[in-house]
């Protein structure tokens, strides 16, 4: 009886401790002209532990660095520099107003320099040219998702936010950095947001296997008893 109930014990320990880790999953490219827009589900129903909109000086915080480029603000590309739309307070087609993240290469790389890595990482991509690519990599540099889309750019760089587009991944092993570039002019970024996705274990196939042979030896041994 003991050893039966060491086997059965032994499986729902397993069971609770072991979980295959959730692939990666994208969010985008969706519309965004507030934090609004965020897709539903991106933080489990939750908010972002931090979002920049760069609206409050230089440089960037909440631990994150970037790999080029610069805060734009009110005196840098007056009349064509592209906000996220609700920045300035009303959401009226035009992001000339408000700040962003500019690098004149067409990439930036963004990285999150804590411990504790977040499961969910974002930005808003609201201008450049040609194909925009979204790369994002683990707390090791591994790549978890690379991919490149097209027909996004409108090809008007006067500030328009209907072409202002979300993208973030979601991954339960810790998001380290994300990284995205447009293969025409240089890039504009906004809300570079990040946060801590709860998501529940996924038991492993040899796990369940474990977990209902443990089972099967309760239910014997509750029949011998009887």
């Amino acid at each position: 009886m003991n050893k039966i109930r060491f086997t059965a014990l032994f499986a729902l320990t397993a069971f609770i401790g072991t979980s295959a880790m959730a692939a990666p999953v994208l969010f985008g490219p969706s519309s965004y002209l507030s934090d609004a827009d965020i897709p539903a589900g991106f933080y489990q129903g939750g908010a972002p532990a931090f979002l920049d909109n760069f609206e409050d000086g230089p440089g960037i915080g909440g631990g994150l660095t970037a790999s080029a480029g610069s805060r734009i603000g009110v005196g840098v590309f007056d009349g064509i520099r592209d906000s996220v739309d609700g920045d300035d307070g009303a959401i009226d087609g035009s992001g000339v107003t408000g700040s962003s993240w500019f690098n004149g290469a067409g990439v930036v790389q963004f990285t999150y320099t804590g411990s504790d890595l977040p499961t969910a990482f974002g930005l808003v991509w609201t201008d450049g040219g040609g194909s925009i690519t979204f790369e994002a990599f683990d707390g090791s540099d591994t790549l978890l998702l690379s991919q490149t889309f097209s027909g996004i750019p409108d090809g008007s760089f006067g500030g328009g936010t209907a072409e202002d587009r979300f993208f973030g991944l979601t991954f339960d092993g810790g998001i380290k950095s994300i990284f995205i570039s447009n293969s025409g002019g240089g890039i504009e970024v906004d809300h570079v947001q990040y946060g801590t996705m709860f998501a529940a274990p996924i038991p492993e196939p040899d796990t369940w296997a474990l977990l209902i042979a443990g089972l099967g030896l309760i239910g014997v041994a509750v029949r011998r008893r009887s």
